[in-house]
């Protein structure tokens, strides 16, 4: 009977103890969405949290004008006039209004562009960078090659449907991630209303008073944009971004049904939120060490080129391991703030990304002897002394030679 008491006193106080301790952080269940594709990315560390056909080719629809804006910002000045040709007047879908002749301000324009969605808007802005529509597409797919945008194709900057115009959701938040970077283009997809200046006469009633068409600035609490997209090729799109306790979210939904890109888009904001944190694992400016450098006098001290952040399933404990990489061409001179290396960081086994390494401060190439040195030098040796045994020789025929006209009387 004690020994029957003593077994469960033992499995009470065991259980007891086994409560009071946290249970194991469970994995929390991918997000279920009804749009085709989407994804919610890290903005601080560029990281897909989740994604679903993130690479399929799709219609963007009107979020092309997330990079017809960042262009403008970037190429013009708010204060340019921009004069608005037929092809800008005429353009179909959504527009303010704008006609042949009119000049209006390349900042109203853009606050046109990403609030009313305006198609109008859109061309004359490329028209008036690039000269024409077919110069801009040029510049748009350049800009999202340098936004690290590879498998997306522009022909124009409203994203009216065309088979050669397209774009996937990484791509679309890789986009969008590059121009949030951009204080003034924050500035605009937040914008909940506004009141443009138009040069027209009161009769024609140019539409002036703008309201954004992203419901999510009112609907998700800490909704910083971004830009909402639809045709009946391209459903319902949706690029938005979010920020809570410091963090920024960005999600991307496209093909979604009625209103469900406002849901889903939510959904996958939430899930980044709720089950991930970022950390900062490298600082910008940190001394990683010093390396030898081929033929310099001294060791080159490594700094990081930027700040990295990687996003963790919350409560994980993971060790990230460092690895200094040389460039191909690691030798001296270098000179100060040059790239020199990578740091690679990794853990588990997997490479989580890469960060410039340059140097602290500049480094010489030292003076080194080489073997080709010792016949160099006695050649250059015997070329002296030929050079001056010919002069000697020169300067005695000179002594030698006796003019006759001294013997004439």
């Amino acid at each position: 009977m004690r020994k029957l008491w003593a077994i469960s006193y033992l499995f009470m106080t065991v259980l007891y103890f086994a409560l009071l301790l946290p249970a194991p952080q469970a994995l929390a269940a991918e997000p279920v969405i009804s749009a085709e594709t989407g994804l919610v990315m890290d903005m601080q560390s560029g990281k897909v949290l989740f994604g679903k056909d993130i690479d399929r080719e799709m219609y963007p629809a009107s979020t092309t004008k997330i990079l017809t804006a960042i262009i403008a910002i970037e190429e013009a000045g708010p204060d340019e006039l921009v004069t608005v040709s037929q092809r800008a007047s005429g353009v179909e879908g959504s527009a303010i209004g704008l006609q042949v002749g009119e000049q209006i301000k390349m900042e109203n324009l853009l606050y046109a562009l990403m609030m009313s969605s305006a198609n109008d808007a859109a061309v004359a802005i490329a028209e008036h960078i690039a000269g024409s529509v077919d110069e801009f597409a040029v510049m748009m797919n350049q800009k999202a090659r340098e936004a690290g945008a590879s498998n997306s194709n522009f022909v124009n900057p409203d994203g009216l449907p065309d088979p050669r115009h397209y774009s996937t959701a990484r791509d679309l938040a890789l986009i969008s991630r590059y121009a949030m970077q951009n204080q003034d283009f924050r500035r605009l997809v937040a914008t909940s209303n506004h009141e443009i200046e138009r040069n027209l006469p009161e009769e024609m009633q140019p539409q002036t008073w703008l309201w954004n068409h992203n419901r999510l600035l009112h609907q998700y609490t800490g909704a910083l944009g971004v830009k909402t997209g639809y045709t009946v090729q391209a459903g319902q799109c949706l690029v938005s971004a979010a920020a809570r306790d410091g963090r920024e979210m960005l999600a991307v939904v496209m093909k979604c049904d009625g209103n469900n890109h406002y849901t889903d888009s939510a959904i996958l904001l939430d899930y980044g939120f709720e089950n991930f944190e970022t950390r900062l694992l490298v600082k910008k400016g940190q001394l990683i060490g010093g390396v030898d450098i081929p033929n310099g006098t001294a060791q080159v001290s490594l700094i990081t080129a930027s700040d990295f952040y990687y996003s963790f399933p919350v409560g994980s404990e993971v060790k990230v391991e460092q690895e200094i990489v040389p460039g191909e061409d690691f030798s001296a001179p270098v000179d100060e703030r040059e790239q020199v290396a990578k740091l690679v960081l990794s853990a588990e086994g997997s490479e989580l990304g890469q960060v410039d390494l340059v140097a602290a401060r500049g480094v010489d190439r030292k003076r080194t002897f080489h073997w080709w040195h010792v016949p160099l030098a006695l050649f250059a040796i015997i070329t002296l002394l030929r050079i001056r045994v010919l002069l000697r020789r020169r300067r005695r025929r000179g002594k030698m030679y006796v003019d006759p006209r001294r013997f004439r009387r």
